[in-house]
């Protein structure tokens, strides 16, 4: 209950405040965030396995502190979306690849995005929303169900509907119906993954997409977002991943995850100040 406290006032402080002073507000919360030690030591862990560093480096530590900015503001921007109108969003974040979006629906099998926790990725999957498509992605129920409805409001108010990870099975239902359906795939948040190679160091990714991809036939896509400009952001949606659909079921996820995994490091090592990734995903 507390915490759908504290995103109530949030989002008081968020609807009532221009943007400048919005994100300004952020950029506070963010720097005593970083400077209590709020998931630092995971974040620079992260950040020291992507760019092979010392952990304890200055570049490290400077680009964790970019991180959890980038990371507060995101966050503003998502609470905002109730009073942000379709042809701002649209605005706000241009987008290219949407005819990869059309010529993978044709096929009738639906469309499984792969993402990653870059940038504002909520708004990414909104305004894919707004163009009409129909979008789902994968979250974690929690706790308290105000503080689900709080987020679930925000998504459905440009289009977006959520399935709970806790009945992925409707997934399926969604893809008979020729519709998207967005997944993670930097984060295993039931610990079922196996490790797997990750910019050169073993780590638990999850393969959930890809096994959604190849039991139904869907097209498997890349989508990223970025921030281009203090307001702006710059969404890519990528051709469809070339599965090999042949073979051992087993080795089948192995290999198609391997061609995943070198799209994911490319966009993460090329924006690692807005990877917002705060657990340790790495096998000791």
């Amino acid at each position: 209950m507390l915490i759908f406290l504290g995103y109530k006032f949030a989002e008081f402080l968020v609807f009532t405040t221009p943007y400048f002073v919005t994100y300004f507000i952020a950029i506070i919360v963010a720097k005593l965030s970083f400077a209590f030690g709020l998931y630092l030591d995971e974040t620079k862990t992260n950040v020291s396995n992507v760019l092979n560093l010392d952990k304890n480096s200055r570049k490290v530590h400077r680009i964790a502190g970019r991180i959890y900015v980038n990371w507060l503001k995101n966050i503003a921007d998502f609470i905002k979306l109730p009073i942000i109108s379709k042809e701002k969003l649209k605005e706000r974040v241009e987008i290219v690849g949407l005819d990869n979006l059309d010529k993978a629906l044709k096929k009738g099998r639906g469309i499984v995005i792969f993402t990653a926790h870059i940038g504002n990725f909520e708004w990414g999957a909104c305004r894919v929303a707004v163009e009409g498509y129909k979008i789902w992605g994968i979250t974690l129920q929690r706790p308290c169900h105000r503080t689900n409805n709080f987020f679930d409001n925000r998504r459905l108010a440009k289009g977006f509907k959520v399935i709970y990870a806790n009945k992925i099975l409707h997934v399926f239902r969604i893809l008979r119906n020729n519709e998207i359906i967005a997944i993670p795939t930097d984060l295993d948040p039931f610990g079922n993954a196996k490790p797997t190679e990750f910019f050169r160091k073993k780590a638990y990714l999850p393969t959930g997409a890809v096994q959604i991809a190849l039991k139904t036939g869907a097209q498997l896509i890349p989508s990223f977002v970025i921030r281009k400009s203090k307001y702006n952001h710059y969404q890519i949606i990528g051709k469809p991943i070339k599965l090999q659909r042949e073979g051992n079921k087993e080795e089948l996820i192995k290999i198609n995850m391997a061609k995943v995994i070198r799209v994911i490091e490319k966009y993460i090592k090329e924006n690692i100040e807005e990877w917002e990734m705060f657990h340790n995903i790495w096998a000791e």
